[in-house]
């Protein structure tokens, strides 16, 4: 079986392992979950199936019963997950979807340890891939975005039928009498490709009946050279996680690159930090250089945070970041900063305002700008910092400040991330 090839190419020993397969109750996710409930006694591993309900047409709740009524009688454990109709967009439903199903089935990965998150795309969904991102963007990336072996959301990817044309898995499903529901919607050419599937496709498989094998061929000659690029960008450095808004990256390590060759650093660097395929001018994302780093980040609108009170102990949210300070050191988390204050404070936290100045140990005040420029945050990540304070005064500021004066019987604050 060609589906047994796909694990012994890749080295992927699947003994004592746990596979989650994303099924729709469609023709390709049916025989892939059934191709690896036959393999399932062989190879000694687990498998699960997880559902993904969109609500977006009539048919979607048989679909879901189909697969209960296989899962149940293979003995497969079935996690399936509805799409609320409120929380549906009126436009860009279909990336929408997309991104709904994709965390709901990452989400379900990682609660039940999977090893590996299995799709159903095949050989013709890649030929198609191919030729819709050709006709969009001509991006070779883009074009290679099926990959067999990759990573969403920080679980492992699997796309382990790309090597099977449609017409072989609706004729595996036909020899193993597998019951499936045919999606009506992609009958219609309203889809750039569904016209592709419809006319275009069978007149170049008419050209060459290798078509899909070709296209197979292309994915991995595009993955082995992606794969050199990526060891190369290895070798330039490691990206830092900052204010859990953007990454960076001493300026030293970026400084013998050529400027096409940093465009493509950042583009594979968005890649794999947001999963986002960009051009040239990097989309809705920005790199800017200061103070000897590079930062990358997404671009957004900054809604200004007002200050409001916190409890002790108790999590608090800032700029979609969930916090605690603590009145005791916390082992196993890190820490984001600490510092001395009174005890029984009645503390708040927000942004910093605009032209503070900040208490040192001398009496004297300094800008708060310029402490910002002496650790290197640059203007448009400085409302990222949470600022905390106490009697109307900022007694710690992320990343640049702590509350400096002695104080007597003085207690301890430690803040986290929740």
């Amino acid at each position: 079986m060609k589906v047994v090839d796909f694990f012994r190419k890749n080295g992927i020993d699947l003994e004592s392992k746990t596979l989650l397969v994303a099924a729709s109750g469609g023709p390709d996710s049916m025989a892939l979950l059934d191709m690896l409930k036959n393999l399932q006694a062989k190879k000694n591993f687990q498998l699960m199936a997880a559902h993904f309900n969109h609500q977006l047409r009539e048919d979607s709740e048989e679909e879901s019963e189909l697969l209960k009524k296989y899962c149940d009688e293979k003995n497969v454990p079935l996690f399936i997950a509805k799409w609320p109709k409120e929380e549906q967009p009126q436009v860009g439903i279909e990336a929408a979807a997309r991104h709904a199903r994709y965390a709901f089935l990452t989400q379900i990965a990682k609660e039940n340890k999977a090893d590996y998150l299995l799709t159903a795309h095949h050989g013709d969904d890649l030929l198609e891939n191919i030729l819709l991102k050709f006709i969009r963007s001509g991006n070779p990336e883009e074009m290679n975005s099926l990959q067999r072996v990759g990573e969403m959301h920080g679980v492992k990817l699997l796309r382990p039928l790309l090597g099977y044309s449609k017409d072989e898995l609706l004729q595996y499903n036909q020899a193993h009498r597998i019951d499936f529901i045919t999606d009506l919607t992609n009958q219609a050419d309203e889809t750039m490709r569904n016209r592709l599937r419809h006319h275009v496709v069978p007149l170049l498989k008419k050209e060459n009946p290798a078509l899909i094998k070709n296209a197979l061929f292309f994915s991995q000659k595009m993955d082995e050279l992606i794969d050199y690029v990526d060891e190369k960008n290895i070798a330039v450095g490691q990206l830092e996680r900052f204010l859990n808004v953007a990454y960076r990256i001493k300026s030293e390590k970026l400084k013998r690159l050529t400027t096409k060759e940093r465009t493509f650093f950042w583009q594979r660097m968005i890649w794999q930090k947001y999963h986002r395929r960009v051009n040239e001018n990097l989309g809705n994302f920005a790199v800017i250089e200061y103070q000897n780093y590079f930062y990358l980040y997404k671009k957004q609108n900054i809604s200004e945070v007002k200050k409001q009170v916190i409890s002790l102990n108790q999590p608090f949210v800032f700029k979609n970041r969930k916090m605690v300070l603590y009145t005791e050191r916390k082992a196993g988390i890190k820490l984001i900063g600490d510092f001395w204050f009174k005890p029984n404070t009645a503390f708040s936290v927000g942004e910093l305002t605009a032209g503070s100045k900040l208490l040192l140990q001398n009496g004297h005040h300094v800008k708060a700008k310029k402490k910002f420029a002496e650790n290197a945050i640059p203007l448009a990540l400085r409302p990222f910092c949470l600022a905390i304070y106490a009697e109307n005064e900022p007694i710690f500021v992320e990343k640049i400040y702590q509350n400096q004066n002695w104080i007597k019987n003085g207690k301890h604050y430690f803040l986290y991330n929740s």
